[in-house]
């Protein structure tokens, strides 16, 4: 029967059993290791945080910006929200990176500032073209161009080509909007 002082006795006189930094091993080729993100490929829509397990990642949005915060001492280092991004802004890297404490101590924080709206100036929200092709295939550069623009500049275009469309009246929310 083994008694829980001869383990303790026994891992005692074998000593450390961890490598050391730097003199570890090089990791696997295939290795996941700490998830890193591309501000400019980045569109903010919070798919990265849904999809984290463990809570890793988080989206906070401020007036023209969002901040992506990763905490690579909760990451579980699945790469899911790398597979889910749809625009590739994530990628893992090959390197284990230096070891963590406590949740919280070496969290990055990359701000992914909000382009202008080509109306106003005001902030919109970051877009791809290849998402909005993939989203909107058959649509015509009028319709992706308008992601270009602003929540109210958005309503006040399509309002327009609504108007336009319907001969110079249009009905929303009950309400009739004559010539």
């Amino acid at each position: 029967m083994t008694n829980i002082f001869h383990v303790i006795a026994g891992n005692l006189r074998a000593g450390p059993q961890t490598q050391r930094f730097p003199a570890r091993e090089a990791p696997a080729p295939a290795y996941r290791g700490n998830v890193r993100m591309d501000a400019d490929a980045c569109v903010t829509c919070g798919i990265c945080a849904d999809v984290c397990v463990s809570a890793a990642i988080e989206l906070r949005p401020v007036q023209a910006s969002c901040d992506w915060v990763y905490d690579p001492a909760s990451c579980t280092f699945c790469g899911v929200c790398v597979t889910h991004c749809p625009v590739d802004a994530l990628t893992q890297v090959s390197d284990r990176g230096s070891s963590c404490g406590r949740p919280g101590e070496q969290a990055v924080v990359v701000t992914v500032t909000y382009p202008p709206c080509r109306e106003c100036g005001r902030p919109t929200l970051p877009y791809s073209d290849a998402l909005l092709a993939a989203a909107f295939p058959q649509a015509p550069a009028e319709i992706r161009d308008r992601a270009r623009l602003c929540e109210s500049c958005r309503q006040r275009e399509t309002a327009e080509a609504m108007k336009k469309a319907m001969g110079g009246s249009y009905v929303t929310e009950g309400h009739s909007h004559g010539r």
